[in-house]
């Protein structure tokens, strides 16, 4: 049983770390696009700030897959 534990452990870590990923290329992809006033700018990061995974995968569908970057 301990090992099924841990298995189930490292699977967790890694989706977070694929998470963590997808949330550091969606903030680092607004930080850097010369589309966005400042004032968008400061939204969708501080948005990702602060709602983590869910602002990031709306930036994604909005603004990343819709602009082909």
């Amino acid at each position: 049983m301990a090992d099924f534990s841990l298995v189930v452990m490292f699977l967790a870590v890694l989706i977070g770390l694929a998470i963590l990923g997808f949330e550091v290329w969606m903030f680092v992809d607004a930080v850097k696009s010369p589309r966005f006033t400042d004032g968008q700018r400061l939204l969708w990061c501080l948005g990702m700030l602060l709602l983590h995974p869910f602002v990031a995968i709306a930036y994604y569908i909005v603004e990343y897959r819709r602009n082909g970057s």
